[in-house]
């Protein structure tokens, strides 16, 4: 049984997507920036918010941190509350609880979005939340690090829960186990996921029986 149970946010705990797009929206009109595709906006769900907004914009520089700047501005004051939780998470959540298994969660989401979310939708469930802030952004392998440093639980008593090759990429890093569902934005039903995961679950509900 693992001791330590890290879950990723968007894709994995929740669909945050609406918020995300809101977010990006809300950006668009401060900054008066061009009009991108529904499949770009899918990609900002996942990756560092910088990476995103380089990659569909081209910003750089003191405009690249602008607009992360008011993306965490709506997601703090409105997104946060623009999400579906997952069916069968809070059900997880209690069980694990129950067990005595340390929960946390890791997110390249802005801190003080993380910490209302998880107020709003997970009260009282998750023993550490780590997030990013814009002066001083983490990767998740370093995310990863401080829950573990936290919990001074060894590396293979603790497993990452994840949706994407972020996720998979970290855990890789960290050292720790992964466990990949299908049910969020990243990885889908019968792709070749990376090898580093211990385990793929297509719904929630199946995530019990790989932590146990």
């Amino acid at each position: 049984m693992k001791k330590l149970v890290i879950f990723d946010m968007d894709g994995t705990l929740a669909d945050t997507s609406e918020g995300i797009f809101n977010s990006i929206r809300y950006t668009q009109k401060m900054m008066n920036l061009p009009e991108i595709t529904h499949e770009q906006m899918l990609l900002h769900v996942g990756p560092p918010m910088e990476e995103s907004y380089a990659r569909n914009f081209g910003l750089s520089g003191e405009t690249l941190k602008k607009a992360v700047k008011y993306h965490k501005e709506y997601a703090v004051k409105k997104g946060y509350r623009e999400l579906r939780v997952y069916k069968g998470i809070i059900n997880l959540l209690g069980k694990l609880q129950k067990n005595g298994i340390k929960m946390a969660i890791a997110t390249l989401k802005a801190q003080t979005t993380v910490e209302k979310i998880a107020g709003e939708y997970f009260p009282d469930l998750f023993d550490l939340i780590v997030g990013t802030d814009l002066e001083n952004p983490l990767t998740k392998a370093e995310l990863l690090i401080k829950c573990i440093d936290k919990f001074q639980i060894p590396k293979n008593n603790a497993v990452l829960i994840g949706d994407s090759i972020y996720d998979a990429n970290g855990a890789a890093e960290t050292e720790i186990d992964f466990i990949a569902v299908t049910y969020g934005f990243g990885f889908k039903p019968n792709e070749d996921i990376p090898a580093s995961h211990i385990a793929v679950a297509d719904k929630p509900e199946d995530l019990m029986q790989f932590i146990l």
